[in-house]
C-alpha cells in the first residue's frame, strides 16, 4: 500500500470516528444527558484500549513468527553421498 493510500485510509477512519463522536454528542445534548465519564478519564480509557491492542498484536506476531528450518537430515545431506562415506550423525 502506498503512503498516500495509507494516509487516505487513516483519514477516512479518523473522519468516521470524529463524525460518530459528534453524533453521540448531539444525541447526549438532545436527551439532556451528561457524559458518563469526564473527558480525561475517557481519553485515558481510549489510550488503554489502543495500548492493549498494540500489545496483543505484538504478542500474536511473536507467537506466530516462523521458526528457522531444521538442518537437513543425514539422508538429505549431499556430503554423505560423496565417495561412499557414511552419513553424518548430528
Amino acid at each position: 500500500m502506498s503512503a498516500a493510500g495509507a494516509t487516505r485510509g487513516f483519514l477516512r477512519k479518523a473522519g468516521l470516528s470524529f463524525a460518530a463522536g459528534l453524533l453521540m454528542g448531539a444525541l447526549y445534548w438532545a436527551l439532556d444527558v451528561t457524559s458518563p465519564a469526564p473527558p480525561l478519564l475517557g481519553l485515558t480509557g481510549l489510550a488503554g484500549i489502543v495500548l492493549g491492542e498494540r500489545a496483543a498484536t505484538a504478542v500474536r506476531h511473536r507467537l506466530t513468527r516462523r521458526r528457522p528450518a531444521p538442518p537437513p537430515s543425514a539422508a538429505e545431506d549431499p556430503s554423505a553421498a560423496e565417495e561412499g562415506t557414511p552419513p553424518r550423525v548430528p
